[in-house]
């Protein structure tokens, strides 16, 4: 850990409090499986009920946390994220998975993006 009033950790804090509010709110979708039934990480897209997704979202601590403090340490001076506070998988209603896919999709047909080979998704429908 750095010393407290560390300069790194203060110009980094606001970055770190985004990227923490981002995990938050999909870590609140991952709780409501019914309305967000689809989740995508960076190329591929999932059923959020998927057993990958599960491990990949984590919890979140609390603000109070000195596991958060040590998490903003790492980001900060190791442009580490840290395993168990963020999530790199964005959880999505029908209509946003519908999107994603159509903005992975050429102008020919061609997909820039894959299905879970796990859970094997079915393809939202376009509107």
């Amino acid at each position: 850990m750095c010393d407290p009033g560390c300069r790194v950790c203060a110009e980094a804090s606001e970055r770190f409090a985004a990227l923490r509010a981002a995990s938050l709110a999909q870590r609140r979708r991952f709780d409501e499986p019914d309305r967000y039934s689809y989740a995508a990480g960076k190329h591929t897209l999932h059923r959020s009920s998927c057993r990958q997704i599960a491990q990949r979202v984590g919890g979140v601590e609390g603000d109070d946390s000195s596991c958060l403090h040590g998490a903003l340490t790492r980001f900060a001076h190791d442009g580490a994220l840290g395993s168990g506070w963020a999530t790199h998988m964005r959880m999505m209603e029908p209509g946003e998975a519908a999107a994603w896919v159509k903005e992975r999709t050429g102008p020919r047909g061609g997909t820039r993006y894959r299905l879970c080979g796990i859970c094997a998704p079915v393809l939202p429908e376009t509107g």
